[in-house]
């Protein structure tokens, strides 16, 4: 089933959220309407709704993939992921979607990182996830503008690499700092 062009309702998404016991609420047209007017825009109150699910899901996902197995058996079923989201046999697809993995991911750490005394380790965690997101962004680019021919596009990732390289100096340059520290405290 492909529905990437057609948005569940927040209806579904509360079934859903019912289903897996996250849900307080009566699942109405007029309980989601009601909810929506709170945060402004009904794109907002769907985007939290979504995420509440994803949440939900992930935290299940998570217990699920602390069973018993080996590499190929969490691999095959992260490939059900990939499916699902209808990025299992294009490459581009795939980065992309790995790639808004990790910067989900990442946007926490940079709002934890900028808290006082969050530390060089969270900063340099911080760095290395931007720069995953932004070599991933890299990988998906260049694959699909080879397929293309596209050189021009290829040749435009030298920038974007440069700060993918960055970001990662500054990871390590923060993990050094711990490092240091660490040492001094151990003289």
């Amino acid at each position: 089933m492909k529905n990437e062009d057609i948005p569940v309702t927040v209806e579904q998404i509360g079934a859903a959220l019912v289903a897996l016991g996250a849900y307080d609420g009566n699942n109405t047209p007029a309980e989601h309407a009601e909810n929506a007017t709170q945060f402004g825009r009904s794109e907002i109150y769907r985007l939290r709704l979504l995420n509440t699910l994803l949440g939900s899901v992930q935290a299940q996902a998570k217990l699920a993939d602390e069973v018993e197995g080996d590499g190929e058996d969490l691999f095959a079923a992260w490939f059900e992921q990939l499916k699902a989201a209808d990025a299992w046999d294009d490459p581009v697809k795939q980065m992309a979607f790995l790639g808004w993995q990790v910067r989900r991911a990442g946007i926490p750490l940079h709002w934890i990182a900028k808290a006082p005394g969050a530390g060089p380790i969270v900063v340099a965690a911080a760095h290395a996830a931007e720069a995953l997101h932004v070599l991933l962004g890299v990988i998906g680019a260049v694959d699909e503008a080879n397929a293309t021919g596209d050189v021009e596009t290829v040749v435009a990732q030298v920038g974007v690499l440069k700060a993918a390289r960055e970001l990662l100096v500054a990871a390590l340059d923060n993990a050094d700092i711990m490092l240091d520290t660490v040492k001094s405290a151990d003289s």
